[in-house]
């Protein structure tokens, strides 16, 4: 078992000169990946890796907007490894390769090709931070079927096998001293490949959700991404799906079975939230109409009229009560 690791904080030189250390020594180490930094922030970037035999598993995070392997870096080392790509971190990744795009939001997953150019990109305003996990094509292929097939297709957060993926390699990264050297890392490979085989093996997120009990944990699930986005401008049901990568007509049908819509659902968080603010004396600053830019509504004649008719009091009401 061998580590690799590599911090900018442990660099010598200034921010920029450990920048481009870090930077090159992605590209010239045992990775071979090219890295685009973050522009106009300060730098930080981490990387670490565990050998384990043919596999391999890493964490790359820091501020840095692209992730990328072109044919330079194919034709340095040319494999025939597949990866598994976890988002580990809290904002969405979109991984491309072979002309595809997949959007990876937090917890979801995606296999790719070692041997085919690909790029990871984060927007300007986020954090990297995704896990990988390395194995021969040919280990794959011995143990589940068309894995052909399976490279570029979105795993799903609300999948289990993600999950355990996440945390049995979190695990592996912070072994240390005796534990090292215990029995865990020898066996390390062969789980790490049933998982791997277990998260790729899945069937279609809607082949999954036919038993009433999984439908009910997949709504929850997109009420809780709900819930962490409503107050964004825009926030639609499609931004919503492909969070999620499922299909609009998929969540609307899940909100239909519970007796409500995906407009009603935003429109009712946005709704409390602003009462929330404007009886507070915490927002007491705020204009209105700021209250309403920020809890998501495109107008303030379109937040006045349905504020009035949910409270049966205008915005200005509720705020002159909190005050007397």
């Amino acid at each position: 078992m061998q580590r690799i690791s590599f911090d900018s904080a442990d660099l010598p030189g200034d921010e920029w000169l450990r920048r481009d250390r870090w930077v090159d020594s992605l590209s010239s180490g045992y990775v071979r990946l090219r890295a685009d930094a973050r522009p106009n922030v300060p730098f930080d970037g981490q990387l670490k890796i565990m050998l384990l035999g043919q596999a391999a598993i890493g964490r790359i995070c820091g501020t840095v907007q692209t992730i990328s392997r072109g044919a330079a870096e194919i034709a340095i080392e040319n494999t025939d490894n597949a990866v598994l790509l976890l988002n580990s971190g809290t904002d969405e990744m979109l991984v491309e390769q072979s002309g595809k795009s997949v959007a990876c939001t937090a917890g979801a997953a995606v296999l790719i090709e070692q041997c085919v150019p690909s790029t990871i990109n984060v927007s300007a305003q986020h954090h990297c931070n995704f896990m990988a996990i390395q194995l021969p094509r040919q280990q794959l292929r011995g143990q589940t079927c068309n894995v052909e097939d399976r490279f570029m297709t979105p795993i799903p957060a609300s999948a289990s096998a993600p999950a355990l993926a996440y945390a049995y390699v979190e695990t592996l990264l912070k072994l240390s001293g005796a534990a090292e050297q215990a029995d865990i890392p020898r066996f390390a490979a062969d789980h790490i490949a049933d998982l791997v085989v277990a998260a790729v093996a899945l069937k279609t997120l809607h082949q999954e959700t036919q038993a009433p009990s999984l439908r009910a944990a997949r709504f929850e699930t997109v009420r809780r991404e709900l819930d962490r986005n409503f107050m964004m401008p825009g926030f639609s049901l499609t931004a919503l799906a492909r969070r999620l990568l499922v299909s609009p007509r998929y969540v609307q049908a899940l909100f239909s079975e519970a007796g409500t819509s995906f407009t009603d659902e935003l429109t009712t968080r946005r709704l409390m939230r602003a009462h929330e603010m404007l009886a507070s004396p915490h927002y007491a600053h705020m204009k209105v109409m700021d209250v309403a830019y920020e809890c998501g509504f495109p107008t303030v004649s379109h937040f006045h009229r349905i504020f009035r008719r949910h409270f049966d009091a205008t915005p200005g009401e509720v705020r002159d009560r909190a005050i007397t």
